[in-house]
């Protein structure tokens, strides 16, 4: 499973010993699935060469994306951004369409997805989005809000249930959703919080943090080992396409 690491994440990695994806990668490994480092700074030649051996993509949170991928001015609430991260992103995720690979979305790697595909973002929820009800999206230390799940969807099929309290730390959310994709699931004001690809190849986007509660929700485990389950498809797909045993 590629995972990817911004730069700042890559230089903690490699000269301190500390890693920034922790929790993303003990999420995969209790899966029995194996992390390929994607660093946004990997000399190009060595980058194919991960790519190539990916069964499936991982998105992690982190900054904002650049508005000037979706066609926006800047807002004055936009926090941190790095157009070279968000194309790296792209690119990564240009070669997982190519290959049909599984791509899990979480946070920010769900807003990348939804820009990728020509979807769009509200760029500061407080003040940009309006709704009857009132759901506090970021806060600290740390806050939840309630999540419903639309029946009948890959999203539901995984975690069994229409509703579910869940994490959240975000100031910006789909807007426009991607074509080709479908929302399933939502904050109780309306704000998009999960969407999936209309395919068959699981592509699905979260809002929230599944990797910070796996070990104490076993809704939250089932999103990753279903993303493992499907990698390991690819992986079938490919040695059958080369016509080995």
């Amino acid at each position: 499973i590629g995972l990817v690491y911004t730069a700042k994440a890559l230089v903690q990695l490699e000269t301190a010993g500390r890693d920034m994806r922790q929790t993303y990668r003990d999420a995969i490994e209790e899966e029995d699935g194996q992390v390929v480092v994607l660093g946004q700074t990997c000399p190009p030649l060595l980058l194919v060469e991960y790519l190539e051996s990916l069964d499936g993509v991982l998105l992690p949170g982190g900054i904002d994306v650049d508005p000037v991928f979706y066609g926006e001015a800047e807002d004055s609430r936009l926090g941190e951004t790095d157009a070279s991260l968000d194309q790296f992103e792209f690119h990564v995720l240009d070669h997982a369409r190519r290959n049909r690979l599984p791509v899990l979305g979480i946070c920010r790697g769900h807003q990348v997805m939804n820009v990728y595909y020509g979807g769009t973002l509200i760029q500061d929820i407080p003040s940009q989005y309006k709704a009857a009800v009132t759901v506090v999206h970021r806060a600290s230390p740390k806050v939840n809000h309630l999540l419903l799940i639309e029946p009948a969807t890959r999203f539901h099929r995984m975690l069994q249930t229409e509703q579910i309290v869940v994490n959240t730390s975000h100031h910006q959310a789909v807007k426009q959703l991607a074509d080709g994709f479908i929302v399933t699931a939502r904050s109780e004001d309306g704000i998009v919080e999960a969407m999936e690809h209309k395919g068959d190849i699981f592509i699905v986007g979260v809002q929230f943090h599944p990797e910070r509660r796996v070990n104490s929700d076993i809704r939250m485990k089932a999103i990753f080992t279903q993303f493992v389950e499907e990698a390991s498809k690819t992986r079938k797909r490919q040695r059958e396409g080369k016509g080995e045993d």
